[in-house]
């Protein structure tokens, strides 16, 4: 199969979305400023596969916006949010961002991309976790 252009820029933006939800991830537990993550993830091996520009605008609008996404997440969640874990936590929060104010990718798509990282990232239920809840938010 000869890839195409439309094949490498899904890659690059599913490599926006996994190195985005590891940077909000990681701004999560160090409360570090936006400008420190994208010099620290634009060391990682995997940061050439992405489109720097998709990436920083994930993390731009989850961080600009979180107490929004916060508040959706309480409103959609029986889990207080203090007590989410903090991969499954990165993960919704990136989505919420990602259907709510940037609205670029289907639904379906998101979801997808959101149970996959919770299965590779998070622990042995998680993506259980997120698809349950992504899929209520999305049906709301």
């Amino acid at each position: 199969m000869k890839v195409n252009n439309a094949m490498r820029a899904n890659n690059r933006n599913i490599w926006s979305r996994r190195l985005s939800m590891q940077a909000i991830y990681s701004w999560s537990i160090n409360n570090c400023k936006a400008e420190d993550l994208y010099l620290i993830f634009e060391q990682d091996e995997n940061f050439d596969k992405c489109d720097n520009n998709y990436f920083k605008d994930i993390i731009d609008g989850v961080i600009m916006n979180i107490s929004d996404i916060d508040k959706y997440i309480s409103e959609f969640s029986d889990i207080k949010i203090e007590n989410i874990n903090h991969v499954e936590l990165s993960i919704i929060r990136c989505f919420i961002f990602e259907i709510k104010y940037n609205n670029k990718f289907p639904n379906e798509v998101l979801l997808a991309e959101s149970v996959k990282l919770a299965n590779k990232f998070g622990g042995q239920d998680s993506y259980k976790f997120v698809n349950a809840f992504l899929d209520k938010y999305i049906k709301k």
